[in-house]
């Protein structure tokens, strides 16, 4: 990383189109990357204490001051109580200035949260809002030494959610409490009771994504990450005022240190050998404010690593290993050809299934005649049990809901069962289980309420197929059951649509 004076900065506003690319900092960058810890750690224990610290004297200053607590979150999004409009004419008044330029530029850019075709920019603009956030408190703190630690939840210990978090009358913890989290969470239990289960926090199978955008129906890595552990962890952790909810979650503390363990994901995808993408996407920029509260455009080819930013992490995830790249590329070999995807049955009955707090059994209807069994399937196999029995063995077996959406935060985790006998299951993780989801980036928010679409869930349903076959416990007409684990929030009308079983 390039070293700056701040005599070079210009400081001007950035809504204009003469607006200059700045490097992403202008403090003097140390020589070594600086590591982020986890912040059970003693030395994340000590990065703490600074980040509740600064904190609180973030939630002190004006919310017309960049680098105030409020100017932050809205950066995120603005919340669900006010327009981005209406929350910079009541701050800023109607005079222009450069402050009020800047959250112009600024707020509401969580782009992958506004619109599916913006979901390729969900890990590098989370990058970008993490180093330049980091960078604020390293201003407000004067201390250049500060990291932001991660919250390690994939692992026993950081199940419940940390306790600083929780001690909402502490004089040194107290800033990072927040009321609006579910009420398990801030007693101090795992942070899916009553809800999900520890592997909806483990990241294996975004991990094991060989791509980083889709390829067929496979999500790729950045969008399996998205849509898995990290919607999974705000759904778990706060209610649709809250982490679970797009426009309000960046105003709990525990959002940075989520953010921060969601980036170690990237970090060591990258770090097993895999690449991301080239193409006119890198171009994208966007803007932030930097640690002198200045406006400065950062570009999404220099965040597909870390070292613009400058750190590195105590301890990386192990994922698969594929051949070795160097961890600063970003566009090498290309990635697998992914085969085409071909469908095997779709949702017998058009438009979409409302869910309620009763499990829905979905029907679905062979796309076409099954192909002939081979010796290995008897001859009345269901279509899954003939695919089953001579799936190539590069090939897998997906269930693909294409479209969900709710009003409203539905505040709960969905399981889904294939050919799941009639009656809600008694053990909710049996043999029909293939997986769970959350509505967090289902439910239209700012200005896109009448243009917000989903993007597609992705199940691999390989193994549950195959075991259900042996088992004779595949139907000859499938079926998709969908329950959730409480009651879905009054207001929130969750519904799906367009599921299907497709082979690639």
């Amino acid at each position: 990383m390039s070293k700056l004076s701040r005599r070079h900065v210009v400081t001007a506003g950035v809504a204009g189109a003469g607006a200059s690319v700045l490097p992403a900092f202008v403090d003097e960058a140390l020589a070594a990357p600086q590591t982020r810890f986890n912040l059970a750690s003693p030395n994340g224990q000590a990065m703490l204490k600074k980040y509740a610290v600064a904190v609180k004297a973030m939630m002190a200053l004006p919310s017309s001051n960049p680098l105030s607590w409020t100017f932050q979150w809205y950066t995120h999004a603005v919340p669900t109580n006010t327009t981005k409009t209406a929350a910079i004419n009541s701050i800023f008044g109607p005079n222009p200035s450069p402050q009020k330029a800047l959250a112009q530029a600024m707020w509401n850019t969580c782009q992958a949260h506004f619109n599916a075709a913006d979901e390729p920019f969900f890990l590098p603009w989370h990058r970008m809002y993490v180093c330049f956030f980091e960078s604020i408190i390293r201003a407000v703190l004067k201390d250049k030494t500060f990291t932001l630690p991660y919250w390690n939840y994939s692992v026993v210990a950081g199940y419940p959610l940390p306790k600083e978090f929780r001690m909402q009358n502490d004089p040194l913890w107290g800033p990072l409490f927040r009321p609006n989290r579910r009420a398990p969470v801030n007693g101090g239990q795992a942070i899916f009771t009553g809800i999900g289960t520890a592997m909806d926090l483990n990241p294996a199978s975004a991990l094991a994504q060989p791509t980083y955008l889709p390829a067929g129906v496979q999500p790729g890595f950045n969008q399996a990450l998205d849509q898995g552990v990290h919607g999974n962890v705000h759904v778990f952790v706060g209610n649709g005022q809250g982490m679970g909810s797009v426009p309000w979650a960046a105003n709990d503390p525990i959002f940075w240190m989520h953010h921060c363990n969601i980036d170690r994901c990237w970090v060591s995808w990258n770090a097993s050998g895999h690449t991301n993408p080239g193409g006119a996407w890198l171009s994208k920029v966007f803007v932030f404010a930097d640690a002198n509260g200045q406006g400065v455009k950062a570009i999404v080819k220099d965040y597909t690593n870390t070292v613009k930013c400058n750190y590195n992490y105590d301890a990386l995830y192990r994922s698969p290993v594929v051949a070795q790249a160097p961890l600063a590329m970003v566009a090498a070999a290309p990635a697998p050809k992914a085969a085409a995807p071909a469908t095997i049955a779709t949702q017998a009955q058009s438009g979409p299934v409302a869910l309620t707090a009763a499990p829905v059994t979905i029907n679905l209807q062979a796309a076409a005649a099954p192909t002939p069994a081979n010796a290995a399937a008897p001859a009345a196999a269901s279509p899954l049990a003939a695919k089953v029995a001579q799936l190539p063995e590069d090939h897998r077996l997906y269930l693909v809901i294409g479209n969900i959406k709710a009003d409203a935060p539905p505040e709960t985790m969905f399981r889904v069962y294939l050919d799941l006998p009639e009656g809600a299951p008694s053990d909710p993780i049996n043999s029909h289980f293939v997986g769970s989801f959350n509505f967090f980036d289902a439910v239209p928010h700012g200005d896109d309420h009448a243009t917000h679409a989903s993007k597609p869930l992705t199940f691999d349903i390989t193994n549950a197929a195959a075991n259900l076959s042996a088992l004779g416990k595949l139907k000859t007409e499938h079926t998709v059951t969908i329950v959730p684990a409480n009651e879905p929030a009054g207001n929130s009308k969750p519904v799906v649509a367009d599921i299907s079983f497709v082979e690639q």
